[in-house]
């Protein structure tokens, strides 16, 4: 019989025992994991920056911030704000603010393709945020500038505006085109309609001020134009007001893969103009007409038309938190109760203002009535038919009274005996009537 020949073990073969597997298997990565160096991420599972230890104070909140856009932006605005106050005191020509102007927009230019560089590749999101809301900043004219150059020259004003419109939407064009945002027709709307009112706004109440006053003799009043400058303001708001009346869609999240919550960006973009015009519109347009306005038109009542519309502009932003808060009923009927008071108080005003200011109120009741079954306004239309109708028949009387007491006793004799007649045969023909 022949005897088995002992075959020795490989060191790559399995041993069949699972025990010495096991034991053999945790020896072998332990051994990896001490010769493998550790490689430490940060929180975006990254490798940290090379640097010293300090960079995690001052120096990581330095690159993380990034001040120095912000010192930029300063410097360039306290510049642009000199050469506008050195205009004003006519110590510098057109053509040297035309200058000027035209570092501005080089300066603007610079800072969207900035931004938009460090979006499109997704570097330091945050701070192409920032650039592009700088940028806002300047395209809402803080600096005055259009103002500036219509002061000294109608013409060149006329065409710096032209040319500066031309410029913002190409900017804003290359945003939404770069950025790959989603268009929303109404939001672009009110974005470029709101920015051309700051611009062009002031300048069309100067021309009209100044053609119509130098051919008037004596005083000229602006009220009526002032007015509707303030209508248009107001009704820039209205189609993105209609639009998100049923549900908005101001309040809701929708991811994007550069700029995050592409609804924040599109939001910014719109309370910015919101704020910006109407104070644009008091600086320049307000205060410097004040002279023209009609004494007895409070400043309230030429700027009604734009508070209602922004409030129920307001109401589309942030739907969900004053739903949650007050009730959208209650936050309609105490914005438009607000506005009745203020239609109600100066009716001493100029009648233009004051009708269409009524008439905006009214509509505004009769919509919330039917749409949202607001009871607020119901009572409110209420108490206006009864006020009018009241007032009315109070007229009646008093020219019936009037008219009654320059007549004769033989002309009132006539009507008291005309009257006894028909109380006679009226109480005849009720007899008649319980009889039957």
């Amino acid at each position: 019989m022949q005897e088995p020949i002992n075959k020795p073990v490989e060191m790559n073969e399995c041993t069949q025992d699972p025990v010495i597997d096991s034991i053999a298997s945790n020896t072998i990565d332990q051994d990896l994991a001490v010769r493998a160096p550790i490689e430490e991420t940060d929180s975006n599972g990254l490798p940290p920056e090379s640097g010293n230890d300090d960079d995690d104070g001052f120096g990581r909140w330095f690159r993380d911030n990034n001040p120095l856009y912000l010192l930029s932006v300063l410097l360039m605005l306290l510049g642009l704000h000199l050469v506008s106050s050195d205009a004003q005191a006519s110590n510098l020509g057109v053509h040297g603010l035309l200058a000027f102007f035209a570092v501005q927009n080089v300066y603007e230019i610079i800072m969207v393709v900035m931004a938009l560089y460090l979006l499109k590749n997704q570097i330091q999101a945050g701070h192409g945020k920032i650039l592009l809301l700088f940028v806002l900043l300047f395209l809402g004219d803080v600096t005055f500038y259009q103002v500036r150059i219509s002061g000294l020259s109608a013409f060149y004003g006329n065409m710096a505006t032209m040319v500066y419109f031309v410029l913002g939407l190409i900017k804003f064009a290359a945003v939404i085109k770069v950025l790959n945002l989603t268009i929303y027709h109404w939001r672009i709307f009110y974005v470029g309609g709101a920015f051309a009112l700051i611009w062009i706004g002031p300048k069309l109440a100067y021309n009209i001020v100044d053609s119509v006053g130098k051919a008037a003799s004596g005083y000229f009043d602006a009220t009526s134009i002032i007015y509707f400058v303030w209508c248009a303001a107001g009704l820039i708001h209205l189609p993105l007001v209609i639009e998100n009346w049923r549900k908005s869609t101001l309040s809701e999240e929708k991811e994007h893969h550069l700029v995050g919550n592409e609804t924040t960006f599109w939001r910014y973009l719109m309370i910015f103009p919101m704020v910006m015009m109407p104070i644009q519109l008091i600086l320049n347009v307000m205060a410097d007409s004040s002279l023209s306005l009609a004494k007895s038109t409070p400043a309230i009542t030429l700027v009604l038309p734009w508070l209602v519309m922004a409030g129920f502009f307001v109401q589309a932003m942030w739907r969900k938190a004053i739903e949650e808060s007050v009730g959208l009923n209650n936050y309609d009927g105490g914005l438009l109760a607000f506005s009745l008071i203020v239609v109600m108080a100066t009716t001493q005003a100029e009648v233009v203002p004051v009708t269409l200011n009524f008439v905006l109120v009214v509509t505004g009741m009769v919509l919330t009535l039917i749409t949202r079954g607001n009871l607020f306004s119901g009572l409110g239309l209420s108490m206006i038919i009864v006020y009018f109708s009241g007032k009315q028949f109070l007229e009646i009387g008093k020219q019936a009274v009037n008219y009654g007491s320059g007549m004769s006793k033989t002309a009132w004799a006539a009507i008291l005996m005309a009257g006894s007649f028909f109380m006679l045969g009226l109480g005849f023909l009720i007899s008649i009537r319980k009889k039957h």
